[in-house]
This record gives structure tokens, sequence and C-alpha cells, in this order.
């Protein structure tokens, strides 16, 4: 069975799932250069189906991820849309029971025609634009929208919080719902076009699609999940869906409840406040937070939306774009009028005219550390009650899949697996929404259709191994494209002359095989630096022009990395979890709190592991400073054109692509 996963709004992408082998994965943003980009286009369709390898004609269902806030959104609906249709659940022959609540749906897509209409006319004026590459204009027209909704329809008890008025543990909600647990809730079927020829299609909850990815990427057969991401979205037919918990085994997955947590959305929202921008505010934060001291959290932040703001806040009625942010600001007012404006200084040491100066100051470093602190400590809450209600069911779960854009918060996945019962804590390397196209997909494949799933390695990083690649031919178009402005350099072994480079001092890049999928650079498309010298930590930052607070990551020979870091788990091959540096000779990667984190490099890493080979072997230090290559508010790059136009646009010493050195024509022979 063939089938083609969409993710249609920001974090736009395809992916192609051969019964349950994931064929490879396109995100739109690598093609046209803005990153998180939302959208599938039809010409983008063409694209990543010419890459994928398969027609239109080939797929037998097309899955998709529904969008939380975002309608669906079509530019060219002539050419490309898909819409609610629930005739198509017996042309798939699903269940009875399922095809009834299927066509039940209908109510809650009535519900949502408003909201969508408002929502479609918002894009249009402008709304997201920071996502949108084409012309948004049109996109209110009634034919380039289609409603979307979050979990048409549900079991009643996943909203149990809601309706009991007492408060209901994360341990009793578990424990109840595994005793009447039921499956393959959610899924509507809907008819997709492209260019007049109809597929079968599926739509898959945005949070079942995230569950789905990160546990048939773990290797597990069972598994607690636990999704969550920012959560800024409502719905009329039961509220706000931050995340969900759920229960893998084998092909199936069962839902358990609703989250309703507020700690991802108070995280998007602190980093906006404090500047950092939206689409990558929490990955900023994530970074800043280690400078400052939790001065604003109360152990009263450690609890569920319901609690702390209400039913109706649950229900959808946020009131104010921040409210999510009102028990934090008001300690933070507290701590205003007894500090005063000392809390608007610089913190010590920072370089006032270093780019990026104006975040490290007192209070926004405060803001920034509380923010984490609220997210780690309802991080292991929740887990550690999850795992108590699996065993009040009688049930023994060793494992923990995290899931959605939270599970990108490294120092939160690494105190879940230090502080919680869960013996392993599995995250894949695309948990934010660029791995929906694969949730979704696997989702179709092995929990409605319950097709075997492949064997996975978690510990490998070849499931984020899956983008685009390029041939000799087409390196050799792109340096012939560039002229005069570069030149090859001979080397010999190039893994050996790029190991010599960065212990020599200089700062470069790495580009082979395929690229990577999710938001980490792990050796595919990478700018390396040695991690001894302190002063490489602000050489790259400036020549990505970073803020310059900002930390970098090590990657390590795996088999090496307990000499290095303690504190973290022995495998990280996707850079998702932190560790303490166990030495002070690694300035250049160690952030203000003596952590960092950690890529641990195996042999499926190719010529990256070679790299950090023969650098051990000149220096005795198997670690390497590695981050992604790519510019400022750049995707990363993703072809050998776009690895030479890095080159001669900015002050990196050389680029390897696919085994060939590359400098700037102008440069001394190095």
């Amino acid at each position: 069975m063939l089938v083609l996963g969409l993710c249609v709004a920001h974090d736009a992408g395809v992916a192609l799932v051969d019964d349950g082998r994931v064929v490879g994965l396109v995100q739109r943003e690598r093609l046209d250069r803005v990153k998180r980009s939302a959208l599938i286009t039809p010409d983008f369709l063409e694209h990543a189906l010419r890459q994928l390898g398969v027609t239109w004609q080939q797929i037998d269902v097309v899955a998709i991820s529904t969008c939380q806030s975002w309608p669906f959104l079509f530019t060219e609906p002539d050419r490309f849309r898909f819409e609610y249709a629930p005739e198509v659940a017996e042309e798939l022959d699903l269940p009875a029971g399922m095809q009834s609540a299927i066509q039940g749906a209908r109510s809650a897509f009535l519900r949502h025609t408003d909201r969508t209409l408002d929502r479609a006319k918002n894009i249009a004026e402008g709304m997201y634009g920071e996502y949108i590459s084409v012309d948004p204009a049109r996109l209110g027209d009634e034919r380039h929208f289609a409603i979307c909704v979050e979990w048409p329809y549900y079991a009643r008890s996943w909203v149990r919080r809601l309706s009991e008025d007492r408060d209901v543990s994360t341990r009793e909600v578990v424990a109840g719902s595994l005793e009447r647990r039921v499956a393959r809730v959610g899924y509507v079927t809907a008819r997709v076009e492209f260019d007049g020829v109809a597929k079968p299609g599926v739509l898959v909850p945005h949070h079942l699609a995230h569950a789905a990815y990160g546990f048939y990427q773990s290797g597990e057969d069972r598994a607690a999940i636990a999704t969550l991401d920012n959560g800024d979205v409502s719905s009329p037919s039961g509220g706000y869906y931050g995340g969900i918990l759920a229960y893998g085994q084998g092909n199936r997955i069962s839902v358990l409840d609703f989250r309703f947590a507020y700690e991802g959305h108070l995280y998007q929202r602190i980093g906006e406040f404090v500047g950092l921008g939206h689409g990558g505010a929490a990955g900023k934060l994530m970074g800043l937070a280690p400078y400052g001291e939790p001065a604003y959290f109360h152990p009263a932040m450690v609890c569920d939306a319901r609690k702390i703001f209400g039913r109706d806040y649950c229900r959808g009625d946020k009131k104010l774009h921040g409210h999510v942010m009102a028990p934090v600001m008001h300690f933070a007012s507290k701590g205003f009028e007894t500090e005063g404006r000392w809390l608007d200084q610089m913190l010590p040491g920072i370089d006032p005219n270093s780019h990026g100066a104006k975040d490290v100051t007192h209070q926004k470093t405060r803001l920034a550390a509380t923010a984490q602190k609220v997210m780690e400590e309802n991080t292991i809450a929740t887990l550690t009650g999850m795992h108590a209600g699996f065993t009040d069911a009688g049930m023994s779960v060793d494992s923990v899949v995290l899931s959605g854009g939270v599970a990108l918060n490294c120092p939160a996945n690494s105190r879940a697996a230090r502080e919680t019962p869960f013996a392993r804590v599995r995250v894949a390397p695309a948990v934010d929404d660029s791995g929906l196209p694969i949730g979704a997909a696997q989702a179709v494949i092995h929990d409605l259709f319950d097709r075997p799933r492949p064997d996975v390695d978690p510990n490998s990083a070849e499931i984020a191994y899956l983008g685009g690649a390029f041939d000799e031919a087409a390196v050799d178009a792109a340096i012939a494209e560039a002229g005069n402005a570069i030149r090859v350099v001979e080397t010999g072994d190039a893994a050996t002359a790029a190991a010599n480079d960065v212990a020599d001092g200089r700062i470069i890049a790495w580009f082979e095989g395929r690229s990577e999928i999710g938001p980490r650079a792990l050796g595919h498309r990478s700018i390396l630096a040695d991690t001894r010298p302190a002063e490489n930590w602000r050489r790259v930052n400036r020549l990505k022009k970073r803020e310059e607070w900002r930390p970098f990551a090590p990657a390590v020979l795996k088999e090496r990395a307990g000499d290095w870091f303690a504190g973290g788990p022995s495998r990280s091959p996707h850079m998702l979890f932190t560790a303490q540096v166990r030495t002070k000779d690694l300035p250049a990667i160690t952030h203000v709190d003596g952590s960092a984190r950690v890529q641990t490099v195996g042999e499926e890493c190719g010529g990256f592991r070679k790299i950090l080979e023969a650098f051990d072997a000149r220096t005795g230090v198997p670690v390497v400073m590695n981050t992604s290559f790519n510019g400022p508010g750049e995707p990363i790059v993703e072809t050998p054109a776009e690895a030479i136009a890095f080159l001669t646009s900015s002050e990196i010493d050389a680029v390897y692509v696919e085994g060939r050195k590359l400098v700037r024509a102008t440069d001394e022979e190095s």
C-alpha cells in the first residue's frame, strides 16, 4: 500500500510511506527557502512526487494531517483540492461503526463554517504571512479553502477533566481510560483531487499524527505516548487540544486523554513577549533560559489548564492573546515593583555591542528560565502520573514516546529520562510539524488498516536521513554554474582533510547524502568547528549572523560520549537531549549552566563519522561543534547550488560537497 502523507499548513511537506517503510519526506521550506513554509501548491506536489519517485496515479490513499487553527488552503483549487467526503469510508471498506461516526461528523464540520471563513479571510489579509511564499490574497475565496476540524468525534472520557467539578488527576484519567480504551477514533475521510484524478483520502487529527510519527519511529512494541505543542487551538466540538496522552501497542494507538496542558502555549508566548520572534521563538527561548533563574515560578503552576485558568479557557475562550502568561506576569510585576529598572539591565559579562545583547537582561532571562521551569515540572508531573495510571490499570509499560513541538525541548526531555519512572524516553528527529506527513501516513497504514510495522532502530540517525540526495552530475552542474567564483581543492580523503581543517581552526560546511528531516542538522548538512577554542562560540554565531548568546551543540563518537558528557541518555543520535560537559576543554559548546545538546554519532552517519574519527586521531578529542548549514532565518541548505551560494556569500572557510572541497577563488591556498 502506497500512502502519501501531507501537512498543508506551516511546515508543509509530502511523505511517501510504502507499507510502513518511509521512502522519504519533502519539506516545502527546502524548495522555496522560506523557513517553516506553508501550503501544498500543485507545483510543489509535482516536485515532491518526482523526488519521491512515484506518480499520483500510483498512490492508493492520501493521508492528511489536520492543521489546528489553520483551515485547509488551496492556491489553485482547479488543480489540487480536497474536502470532507464521508462516502469514501465505504469505498475504503472501513468498519460499519467507523462509517457511522464519520457520517455523523458532518455536524462538527458545519459548526466550524463561520470560524473557517473568518480565519481564511485573516490569512488572505496577511495573517501567518511569515510562512507563506505565494500571494495570499485569493485564499479567502470559498473555493480556496475547506473546513478543518480537530477531533470531529471522540470518546467522552477524554474530556473528563472538564465534565467533573473536582480536580481529576492524570493518573486517574489514564487508569480509567485504559480500562475502556477505544482505538481508531477521530479519523474522517476525504476526496482528494489533483489534476483531475481523484484519490481516497483520510484526515488524521493533528496530535494523532504526532503520536503516530513518534510511536512508529520508536522501535517500541508497547509504549506510553505524550504529545504537546503550542496548543493555541480551540474547537466547538470539545475545546483546547494542546496535546494527547495515548497508548501504543503493536499497530494500534489508543488515545487516553486530551491533555488540556498550557505549558507549550506559555512557552511560545513568553518567547514572543521577550522579543524572540514568532516562528523560532521557542527554540531561542530554550537557549536563553540557562542565563536566568526561574524567579517567577510557583508550584501552583504545575497543573493542567483547567485548574489554573478554568473550564472556559479549556473550551477555547482565551480572552486575550497573551492570557496564558497571566500567572507568570503576576509574579514578574511584583519583582519589578521591588527591583525596578535593574531588571532591564544586561547581565554582567554581556557585550552590549554584540548581536542580540538586548535579549540578555535580568528580566528577560528570568522570564525565559521561569517558562523553562514550568515546562519541565509539568512534563515530569504528567509523565509520572501517566506511569502511575498504567500501574493502577495493571499494566507494565517501560517506555514513553514524546512527540509534538514541545518534544524539541532538550532539557525537559533529559529530565524526563532522568526523573520519571519510565526506563526509556523515545524522541524521533522530526517531532515538530515537519514530521506530520510521515505520522499521518503511518497512522493510516498501521492504525487504520492494521498493516504490519517494519523494524526501526531509534538509536540510528538513518531515520533522519530521509530528505533529498544529489548525484555527481548535480554537483558538477552546480560547480560549473558557479564559474570562476570558486575553485576545487584536491584533498585525497575528504573526511581527513575536513578534520584537519577543523583542527587547524577553520570553520567548514559538510554536505553529503540525503538531507536531514526536521529542524536539526545531523552531519549531512552541517557547519563544523573545533570545540576547544572558546572564541569559536562567537566566531560561528557571527558567521551565521545569529545572536551571540545562542549556544552550539557537540557531535561525539557514540562509543566515547560517556567520557565527555554525563547525565544524559547514552545514545542521542538526533540531538534531542542535553547532558553536562565533564571537562573544561570544550568551551565552544559548553553553555553557561555547563550543559550541551549532544549528538552521538554512529557508523550510519557516513563521512561525518569519519571526520570525527580523523579529528580524534589527530587531537585526542572525539568531539566537534555541529550546527545547521544555513544563514540567518533560512531553512537548512538542501542542494549543492545552495551550499555553493553560502560559500560565496559568507566568510566560511570551505565547503565540502559530496567529497569535494570548495573554496572561494580569491582565497589563499588552504
